[in-house]
Formats: C-alpha cells, sequence, structure tokens
C-alpha cells in the first residue's frame, strides 16, 4: 500500500492511482493544493501494485543510446509566433495525428484549470502551462489507445513521463513521449487564486492565456491574458505575481526541490527546453528573437520519428555538451528553494496574492516603472536596439 512518508518523496503522477485494480486510491489535495494518494483502507487487497507503479521507488533505467542534440524550430511561422520557444511539439503531433494517432499534453479546461487530456488536435498543447496539470484518467485512456494500436504522443514533466512509463510497465512501440525540462511545477490552488484575483480586478472572465507570449520577443515574454471584455493583461515575471512566484522558487511542489528525475539521460523518445544561445550553438546562425528549441534525441525510435518530420523545422545539430552547459542547467539541477518556501503556503488563503507575495519577493515600484518603460521604448520601436546595448 502506498504511504507517503516524506512530501518531497511524491510528484503526483498518478501512477499508484491509475494501476489501483479495486480503485482504493483517489488524488486529493493538501492544504498546498499538491495532489496526493489517499488509500480507502477498506478498499484495499495489499496487492502491492501500487507500490510497484510509483517511478521514485522503482526507477526505469535509461537505455543505452548515442544522444544528439539539435537547435530547430518550425518552419510555420504561426506556430512560432504562438510557441513558447521554437514550435517543435506541433509538427510532431500533427504527424502524428495523420497517422491516426492520438495526442496527451496539459492544456486548460473551460475554467483555465491546467489539465491533462488525449486530443485529436495539436494547437492547444503549445505553450508553457507553469502549474501542476492534473492527469485524471489519462494513464488509463492512453493504455486502452495503445492496446488498440493507436499512436500516442505523450508530453509532460519528466516526472509524468516517468509515472506512465512506471504504470504501463512495458514498452509500446506505439507511444512516442516528450518530457519538457522542468523549472518547478506550482500549485493549482495558486493558479486559480491568481487567476480568481484577475478577474476580480478587471471585471471579466478570461478568453485566453498565454503563460509566455513574445510581447517584446522570444527573450522578453510576458503573461498575457485576454479578457472577454476585450481588455489585454500583459505582465513579465518582473510583476506579475504568479511568475514571480515561480521564478522565486517560492512556490513549486516539495518534490520540484530534490527532483527524483534530473538527468541527461531520460526514459523519453524526446527531450525539449529553451535555446536561449542559438547563435552560439550553431555557428553563422542568427538569433532573431523569434525563439528557437533545444533538443535532445533520447532513443532510436525518436530518431526514426525525427527523420521522418525533419522538413517541418529548421534543425541544426550542435554539441550536447555545449547546450546543456549554455541552457540546460535544469537538466542535471533542481530549483534551489527560497529559504521562506514552506511558509509561503501558509497564509495564503488570508489575504490577496499581490499583499502575499510583498512579504516574500516584493514587487518594487522601480520594477512597475521598468516595465511601463519596456512598453513604452517598444511601442516607439527601440526597444530592441536598448536591449542588446545592454
Amino acid at each position: 500500500m502506498i504511504v507517503v512518508k516524506n512530501k518531497a518523496d511524491c510528484c503526483g503522477c498518478t501512477a499508484c492511482y491509475s494501476v489501483c485494480p479495486k480503485k482504493a486510491i483517489s488524488m486529493q489535495q493538501d492544504q498546498e493544493g499538491f495532489l496526493y494518494p489517499f488509500v480507502e483502507i477498506s478498499k484495499c487487497i495489499d496487492c502491492k501494485l501500487c507500490d510497484s507503479a510509483c517511478p521514485i521507488e522503482n526507477k526505469i533505467e535509461s537505455k543505452m543510446f548515442d544522444r544528439k542534440a539539435y537547435v530547430l524550430r518550425a518552419k510555420d511561422v504561426e506556430i512560432v509566433s504562438t510557441s513558447t520557444s521554437g514550435g517543435f511539439v506541433t509538427p510532431l503531433g500533427e504527424w502524428i495525428l495523420n497517422q491516426g494517432g492520438v495526442i496527451c499534453g496539459a492544456t486548460y479546461n473551460e475554467e483555465y484549470k491546467v489539465i491533462h487530456k488525449i486530443s485529436g488536435g495539436a494547437e492547444e498543447f503549445r505553450g508553457s502551462k507553469y502549474v501542476q496539470s492534473d492527469l485524471g484518467d489519462c494513464f488509463s485512456e492512453i493504455k486502452k489507445h495503445l492496446m488498440q494500436e493507436t499512436k500516442v504522443c505523450f508530453i509532460g514533466t519528466p516526472c509524468q513521463v516517468y509515472g506512465l512509463k512506471s504504470y504501463l510497465r512495458k514498452e509500446y512501440d506505439n507511444l512516442v513521449t516528450v518530457d519538457l525540462v522542468c523549472h518547478g511545477t506550482p500549485s493549482p490552488k495558486l493558479w486559480k487564486k491568481y487567476l480568481d484575483e484577475q478577474k476580480d480586478k478587471y471585471h471579466s472572465e478570461i478568453d485566453d492565456i498565454v503563460f509566455r507570449n513574445k510581447t517584446y520577443g522570444y527573450h522578453s515574454g510576458t503573461m498575457r491574458i485576454r479578457f472577454k471584455n476585450q481588455f489585454v493583461y500583459y505582465g513579465s515575471a518582473r510583476v506579475d505575481p504568479m511568475l514571480k512566484s515561480f521564478f522565486a522558487e517560492i512556490s513549486s511542489r516539495p518534490s520540484c526541490y530534490q527532483c527524483h528525475f534530473k538527468s541527461v539521460e531520460r526514459c523519453s523518445d524526446f527531450t525539449i527546453y529553451d535555446c536561449w544561445h542559438a547563435n552560439n550553438l550553431v555557428e553563422g546562425l542568427v538569433d532573431d528573437d523569434k525563439g528557437f528549441t533545444n533538443l535532445i534525441v533520447q532513443s532510436s525510435k525518436g530518431e526514426r520519428i525525427l527523420d521522418r518530420i525533419a522538413d517541418r523545422y529548421e534543425l541544426y545539430a550542435t554539441n550536447l555538451e555545449k547546450a546543456i552547459e549554455l541552457d540546460g542547467t535544469m537538466i542535471c539541477h533542481s530549483a534551489e528553494p527560497h529559504p521562506r518556501r514552506d511558509e509561503y503556503y501558509l497564509n495564503l488563503d488570508k489575504e490577496t496574492l499581490r499583499a502575499h507575495i510583498q512579504k516574500f519577493v516584493p514587487i518594487r515600484i522601480r520594477d512597475y516603472l521598468i516595465e511601463k518603460s519596456k512598453g513604452i521604448f517598444y511601442r516607439m520601436g527601440v526597444y530592441k536596439f536598448l536591449k542588446n546595448k545592454k
């Protein structure tokens, strides 16, 4: 029977919940808003399948493979402009769909809760969502598709990919997995509080959200929220309380600070992460601030698939070690928790998020002035020039 004695040893992947034959396990929120398994003792038959499915207790060994690194972006300009980085996932997803397959990734439900779901479209999985997604019954649904010989592309954080593989307990040739190099995952409770306060402040329901909109280019992304009353909110990590909390390392799940899945060698087929130094990784390549993606091909399956879809990308081979050195520090290293991380969630319910964050990682008047100036300089057409002069 699965028992979480130390919250740092549970990533919330739902493998234990999904594998239980008696449905004795449910995923329940703790005080911080993160999901953990709860066992209903009266239903448990002590089969220990939940223990054997845990990816932390039973780490999957990475396969021997000559891993290759690339800098890339989609050739489709619209895909790049609406993606967080270079748009790797959409062309891959479209290829899967053309094979009669399905995609499972993080998206929003009608209330803008971040969830994983299985879809017959690729567009909704574009863009980062800096919140732990609710996987629901995705693992069991994926297994049904796989057993029907349907191609499935699963996109998630490393712990979610490892959780899926541990739950499945065997390799499926029709499963393609993409893991995202992860900085950490804030709680859904924090995200809901943020959204509720934004809706109250701007007197409207939400029409669209982009966590990292290329407002001032790829290197200067902002949160963008479009409201149904036509107002559009923009806020960078300098002034936006959700992004500020995330990048200050104060809001992530306990397991994120001691991540068990930090390694260059992973069980996925592809690993993707931001490419901030494209011009340093590929000789002669000009960084036009539209965004590139770093890609690690982790398996022979991934290598075969990339060969088939390579014509959909600008694709440049690069040195794996150099790419990790310049852009991939989070591949092997967990985030360092803010000294007051545990205190951060204690009184979150008792005040507004903006007031709460001032006690931990305050937003200064100077931050608001800089943010305001960025917008003015951008509209004047001199923002890029000033940024390059730094």
